[in-house]
């Protein structure tokens, strides 16, 4: 699909060269001028900041707190675009405490945002890595995205 896979690149391109932008809503004219030159039009563009922007969005998520034996079941649409791997590991971040349900819902909602027929496990750790980065107070998921989950190490309990 043209839609994911435009969004996706300059997500990617921007995140590998402009990570260090602190606020990238105060910097788009900058970043925008960046990416012209590096060959994207301004739609994918306004596609890509339009998600980011979304992430750190204060929208709220109307679920209830689940209990221990609440389980969560897919949607036919999410299931379309989500693969049994991705939700497998959606499912495992949550039980390790990675992410909260709220987080969950809001990672499902900015996967099927990029209507990605081909969406796999490495496009979602990246997708969750870039959630968790625009949330207060998520630091060490953060770091443990990025240590095990981009670096593909076994995990240390401690």
């Amino acid at each position: 699909m043209e839609k994911s896979e435009n969004t996706l690149e300059v997500l990617f391109y921007l995140f590998e060269n402009y990570s260090d932008v602190e606020d990238v809503n105060q910097n788009r004219e900058i970043l925008q001028g960046y990416l012209n030159k590096a060959g994207f039009p301004n739609i994918k563009i306004r596609r890509a900041f339009d998600w980011l922007e979304s992430l750190a969005d204060e929208e709220i998520i109307y679920i209830t707190k689940p209990n221990k034996k609440s389980v969560r079941i897919f949607s036919a649409h999410e299931i379309d675009w989500i693969n049994q791997e991705c939700r497998n590991y959606l499912m495992f971040l949550e039980q390790a405490h990675v992410l909260t349900a709220d987080m969950r819902e809001r990672a499902i909602d900015r996967v099927l945002e990029l209507e990605d027929a081909d969406f796999t496990l490495d496009k979602l750790k990246w997708v969750i890595l870039m959630l968790l980065l625009n949330q207060p107070n998520s630091e060490a998921a953060a770091v443990w995205m990025d240590e095990i989950a981009l670096n593909n190490e076994p995990p240390q309990y401690h």
